[in-house]
């Protein structure tokens, strides 16, 4: 039925009934098959949950329909930050309360795959993907699937069961295949099969127990093969396993049931994913059954369909298999990270890597802030470079170039504070250049004059006036950052820099710094996740000097300017929010007057340093399990800027949804740099989106980003 409403609609009841939906996702995980036949009646009850929701009225006395089965609201936590499905969505039962439900039967029956086992696909058939790469089989896709339906319509075996080398004998009717190149299938699910986490759980509390469990599967893979993917998995003390291509007969129809009846009596229960099959065969042949929703089925529609590349398959099998296993609650800022931040990391590293092969470069510096998470997720998943992570800030750069770019250096720190409530006198003292202070009253300006638009000219020419002063003024600071990079750089002659975004300035100015004032090295190469559209990122792009992985005006135009400048605007801030570092930012690079050694003035704090420790914890879980799996298939799953971008892009249109996710963020109104500033002027990223009317209210009220203790 949610399907049906659509994924916006969806989006759209959630955000404003968070608590009604947790509720209406736990009465189908145990009402699936009730649910598939009666999506009135359940319909009919979500309504009445989100009724229930706007009266402030306890959810638990909402009325069930009628013969639904009973469940209990006790693990829903109220005010809990939701607005799409995540990894507190689904409140599965605990696995030891299931336990505790399953020790009254003399033996627990398990279905094996997306219930024991799980596989990194968003559907079971994608494998077909990895075995037509492996073959290069044209089309194996497609043939696959045909060939096991051809072969049960002309078996002669009971009720069409057949194995998987009777369908490799009739894919040998259409493709180069053999029967024996099953055997390359059989190794390729061994391989990436894995445990699900929740039901490990269950049958390790099972066996410690003393409790007899078995496997009755529908597969058409052969029980030895089933008993190795088990066993490799820690499910090794099972007492027999049942499958259908064996005995001849399947789990829908009752009959497979019947003979695990038959050796173990009736006091039985078996626990699976697909109702038809698990839960009605299981009824039909006179035992109990327990409905373990599959995670896919989750989650699968909540995420983009136009994601639709083979490594879409895996990025939404690895999250829909984390996130509503029921072993993995997390807060979510952490889920945030691992669905949408995550697969950027690893598409932006991946990248690089090609991007330094094809312009033959030989050593990356990762700038700070926002790349500490990128350099920290290349090192341990994608190093094939020498990297470095570097200090830098605009302001910080913008001393070092004044002598030949004083625009830059005035347009953003001067003209910056135009309009803004500073006097000369302060905007001099945060940018360190008081001594200029006493040049005003040549140029007809009072230091306590407030800086606005009519006297942006005098400024300008008291500061054009005083060039060689403010350049000998820096002239220690170059020094230090000269030391520093020559430091970072080492023996290097080809760098390349790599930035979040948007303009490219930075790297601009550092490209400038590098190669030709102080000749560090030959060649600097600048790569940013995204641009903005400006002339400065334009002029970079179209001369090669900055290149962006994600979008820039050439690149994924779309992502520009989809959904219009809030989206952009909004998208930047999630972006810079959530790659940051939870250090605090550079101001400028000092000399030691004792040492002559190099050190960095930074602020005092991060504020933000919690916050964005959350974000990180669930990119790096992301990456880890991506990679697990990705890692040894990689030429057969590259990442496209879409691919790692589009669900990012997807979600930031949902304005409530990001502010209850960045809102509690803190940071300056305007991009206001300098020195002896001693208290910044924070707002709560929540409060900007409401002043441009992105949102109703801020703070929103009745959510929280954290579970309440």
């Amino acid at each position: 039925m949610l399907k049906n409403l659509g994924l916006k609609v969806y989006n759209r009841i959630q955000r404003k009934n968070p608590n009604a939906i947790k509720a209406y996702a736990l009465y189908k995980e145990y009402n699936m098959g009730f649910h598939a036949e009666n999506r009135t009646k359940s319909w009919s009850y979500l309504r009445r949950l989100i009724r229930a929701e706007k009266a402030n009225k306890k959810l638990a006395l909402v009325a069930l329909p009628k013969g639904a089965r009973p469940f209990s609201l006790e693990p829903l936590k109220e005010n809990t930050c939701t607005a799409i499905p995540d990894s507190m969505l689904v409140p599965r039962i605990e696995p030891e309360k299931l336990v505790e439900s399953l020790m009254e039967y003399d033996v627990v029956s398990f279905d094996v795959f997306d219930t024991l086992i799980f596989r990194p696909f968003a559907k079971p058939t994608d494998l077909f993907y990895l075995l037509e790469y492996k073959f290069k089989c044209f089309n194996f896709q497609e043939l696959r699937p045909y060939a096991e339906g051809m072969s049960r319509a002309k078996t002669t075996k009971p009720n069409y069961e057949v194995d998987i080398y009777d369908i490799y004998e009739e894919l040998a009717n259409y493709t180069p295949l053999k029967r024996e190149d099953a055997e390359v299938e059989i190794e390729l699910e061994k391989d990436v099969c894995y445990a699900n986490p929740y039901m490990k759980k269950v049958y390790d509390l099972l066996k410690k127990n003393g409790k007899k469990v078995v496997v009755t599967s529908d597969m058409y893979l052969p029980p030895e093969v089933i008993t190795a993917i088990l066993a490799k998995n820690g499910y090794d003390e099972l007492e027999k396993i049942y499958v259908s291509n064996e005995y001849g007969y399947n789990k829908a129809s009752g009959k497979l049931f019947e003979f695990v009846i038959k050796d173990f009596g009736k006091n039985i229960i078996h626990i699976g994913d697909n109702y038809d099959a698990d839960v009605r065969g299981a009824e039909r042949a006179g035992i109990k059954a327990y409905h373990y929703a599959q995670c896919n089925e989750l989650g699968n529609v909540f995420r983009p369909a136009t994601l639709i590349s083979p490594v879409s398959s895996v990025y939404k099998g690895i999250v829909n298999n984390y996130m509503y296993n029921g072993t993995n609650k997390m807060s979510a800022r952490e889920d945030f990270g691992f669905i949408y931040a995550g697969p950027i990391a690893s598409g932006f590293c991946e990248w690089l890597n090609e991007f330094c092969e094809n312009k033959k470069l030989d050593k990356i510096l990762f700038l700070a802030r926002d790349m500490h998470i990128f350099h920290e997720v290349y090192n341990k998943h994608y190093k094939k470079f020498d990297n470095s992570y570097a200090a830098a800030s605009r302001f910080s750069l913008q001393e070092l170039i004044v002598d030949s770019y004083p625009a830059e250096f005035f347009h953003h720190t001067i003209k910056a504070r135009c309009d803004r409530g500073y006097t000369i006198k302060k905007a001099l003292n945060e940018i360190n250049l008081d001594f200029l202070c006493d040049e005003c009253k040549r140029f007809g300006l009072n230091p306590n004059d407030l800086i606005v638009a009519n006297k942006i000219g005098k400024l300008e020419k008291m500061f054009i006036s005083n060039r060689a002063r403010i350049v000998e003024h820096f002239k220690d600071n170059e020094q230090a950052a000269k030391q520093y990079f020559k430091e970072k750089i080492g023996d290097a002659k080809r760098i390349c820099l790599t930035d979040l975004g948007w303009r490219g300035s930075v790297l601009a100015y550092l490209r400038f710094l590098l190669v030709d004032k102080w000749h560090l090295c030959e060649e600097v190469k600048g790569v940013l996740l995204g641009t903005s559209v400006n002339t400065t990122s334009i002029a970079l792009n179209s001369e090669g000097i900055v290149s962006s992985f994600a979008y820039n005006h050439l690149h994924n135009r779309d992502y520009l300017s989809g959904g219009g400048w809030e989206t952009e605007y909004i998208r930047i801030l999630s972006l810079e929010s959530i790659f940051t570092s939870e250090e605090p930012s550079l101001i400028e690079y000092r000399l030691n007057p004792t040492t002559k050694e190099t050190e960095l003035l930074c602020y005092k704090e991060n504020l933000n340093k919690e916050i964005i420790r959350e974000y990180h914890t669930g990119i790096m879980k992301f990456v880890d399990k991506f990679e697990s799996f990705r890692s040894k298939y990689r030429d057969a799953y590259p990442i496209s800027a879409v691919d790692a971008f589009e669900a990012m892009q997807k979600i930031c249109e949902n304005y409530e949804y990001i502010a209850r996710i960045i809102g509690d963020v803190v940071d300056t109104p305007f991009a206001i740099a300098g020195l002896n500033i001693d208290e910044f002027n924070y707002v709560p990223l929540g409060e900007l989106m409401l002043e441009r009317k992105m949102i109703q209210q801020w703070p929103i009220k009745g959510v929280v980003c954290k579970e309440e203790e």
